[in-house]
């Protein structure tokens, strides 16, 4: 089987909004993730032979995150300034029309996921912002579903700790 040109452009479709949405919350940085999306489907078309077009999805998104990892290590080797300091100005700008308190809870949103370990971090987001179940994170991360929600527990636990809410605020499965 490979891969054809209606069927990437299909999955691309399907996952850019949702895609976006979590690499955003792994990486913060608009263009950034617009890069990531783009070179996960040059990546997965460039082997377009070898793909089995009902996984596409899975590879696409375990591309875009193996992007996304990558882009993260490059941007702790270019940092020099401590982690305060420099992400003062990294954080998302909000709309004119953003409340202050939406925008402290972002802030305080991207702190806390910032906190998590990426493993962590990597499947609270596929779950809770891309609506993946637990088998096609596990799919995506090459992992078992019991590691996936594992860890997913985990992270909605410490998230919920540093937010201080109740881990039932998110989505459980």
């Amino acid at each position: 089987m490979s891969l054809d040109d209606a069927q990437l452009t299909a999955c691309y479709r399907r996952l850019e909004r949702p895609l976006y949405n979590a690499l955003y919350r792994l990486l913060w940085e608009p263009q950034a993730c617009m890069d990531v999306m783009h070179d996960a489907c040059l990546a997965v078309w460039a082997k377009r032979d070898g793909v089995d077009p009902t996984r596409v999805d899975a590879l696409v998104t375990a591309a875009a995150l193996n992007l996304a990892r990558n882009h993260r290590r490059w941007q702790s080797l270019r940092r020099w300034l401590p982690w305060d300091d420099a992400s003062a100005g990294m954080l998302p700008r909000a709309g004119e029309d953003d409340e202050p308190s939406a925008q402290l809870e972002t802030a305080q949103l991207r702190v806390a996921v910032e906190a998590l370990p990426w493993r962590d971090r990597e499947v609270l987001v596929l779950g809770e912002f891309m609506g993946f179940s637990t088998v096609e994170i596990a799919e995506a991360l090459g992992i078992p579903p019991g590691t996936v929600g594992s860890r997913r527990h985990h992270a909605i636990r410490r998230l919920a700790g540093r937010l201080g809410t109740k881990a039932t605020g998110l989505n459980d499965e």
